[in-house]
């Protein structure tokens, strides 16, 4: 009993000092995140509204000012479909009425676009955003959501005028991928990684 009191004893204190060491650890290593000052917050909250508003638009049906979220000479790769300057942009955003895709996606129902675990890097007048995007389908009142396709976006922006513009834009799916993009699509990490 004796000799289980002092393993019992022993392994508490060997746990209480790994638990000191990694926190030490945990203190001493540099922490990557950016400082957050009232400028940088004031930023991170305009561009978390561009990109916001940017698929609020798309759902609205409104493809032909998708350009206008873009500097003039913008390259947007929406997984390998490449489209430079604000005239490829909106063509890439418009489906011909009476085309199949225009026609399908009337019929699907209502669907939403949701921004979620984004990390923006502010410095000056450039910025990096990630963001994990979730397309949502709702097919009809009474009917439950459905999830209908993932992926991830790394755009590169730059403040003009003291508005944020899109420079680059790398769309990733990660499922879900419509047909279009069968031929173009390859998987990929992030573009934008140094």
């Amino acid at each position: 009993m004796i000799g289980s009191t002092f393993f019992n004893q022993s392994l508490a204190q060997g746990r209480r000092l790994v638990t000191a060491a990694l926190a030490l650890l945990l203190l001493a290593s540099p922490i990557n995140a950016q400082e957050t000052t009232m400028e940088t917050l004031l930023d991170r909250i305009q561009i978390e509204d561009l990109l916001v508003r940017y698929y609020y638009e798309l759902s609205q049906g409104n493809a032909h000012e998708m350009a206008e979220y873009f500097t003039a000479d913008a390259l947007l790769d929406v997984d390998g479909m490449i489209a430079v300057g604000h005239d490829e942009i909106a063509a890439l955003y418009t489906n011909p009425e009476g085309s199949e895709e225009a026609e399908a996606r009337a019929n699907r129902g209502v669907g939403h676009m949701l921004l979620t675990n984004a990390v923006i890097e502010i410095e000056g007048d450039t910025a990096v955003a990630h963001v994990l995007w979730t397309g949502v389908l709702n097919p009809g009142v009474g009917q439950a959501p459905n999830l209908y396709e993932q992926g991830r976006e790394d755009s590169a922006l730059v403040k003009m005028n003291g508005k944020w513009l899109i420079s680059k834009r790398y769309i990733s799916s990660d499922s879900g991928i419509p047909d279009k993009y069968d031929a173009t699509y390859e998987p990929r990490g992030n573009p934008l990684a140094p």
